[in-house]
């Protein structure tokens, strides 16, 4: 017991990004199990409807910029430089996972991480990756323009809720010591 302990304490040191990582969906196999505490789930429609979401793949240059829409009511657009495919999305009943129909085909995913700024899905079943599930990763459009993000910078974002909680959950472990050792002092001088 205390090793977990330990282990998950020495956990809040590590806050670099491994410089091993070499694909989208190794950062996002790496990071996501970090930051799910932080997810908001699909019954959160605001965080995501209505919301230009821009889809984030792990090449250095973009030959077309790729937006994702989720609308109320259903409609799910795809902007692919400015034209327009439609179809639906609606949230498989009692899940956290969403069905996509478009393009004369329907997929299943599942929600892996959302919030204010990513949205990240997972295709549901045995994908090419040797078991491993295949990313749609999507980001706040204004953030990535706002920052001129490249993929990797994005994952550097994505990791920063990791690291901000994690330096949050030092500080007070620092307090708590700093408390406990004061408390434990004034009752040795008393």
């Amino acid at each position: 017991m205390y090793s977990r302990i330990l282990d998950k304490f020495s956990g809040v040191f590590e806050l670099d990004l491994p410089k091993t990582l070499e694909s989208l969906d190794d950062y996002v196999e790496f990071i996501v199990p970090k930051i799910q505490p932080w997810t908001e789930d699909l019954s959160s429609a605001e965080t995501y409807i209505g919301r230009r979401w821009l889809e984030i793949r792990d090449t250095d240059t973009y030959h077309e910029k790729v937006l994702h829409i989720f609308n109320a009511g259903g409609e799910y657009l795809i902007s692919i430089d400015g034209d327009i495919t439609k179809g639906t999305w609606k949230i498989l009943n009692g899940s956290n996972a969403l069905i996509l129909d478009y393009g004369g085909k329907s997929q299943l995913f599942d929600l892996e991480f959302l919030n204010d700024d990513f949205f990240i899905l997972g295709k549901n079943g045995d994908q090419s990756r040797k078991g491993k599930a295949q990313y749609s990763v999507y980001a706040d459009e204004e953030m990535v323009e706002n920052k001129n993000l490249d993929w990797r910078n994005v994952m550097e974002e994505l990791y920063n809720i990791y690291r901000s909680s994690s330096t949050f959950s030092l500080m007070l472990v620092v307090l708590f010591v700093i408390l406990l050792c004061g408390v434990g002092y004034y009752f040795s001088t008393v």
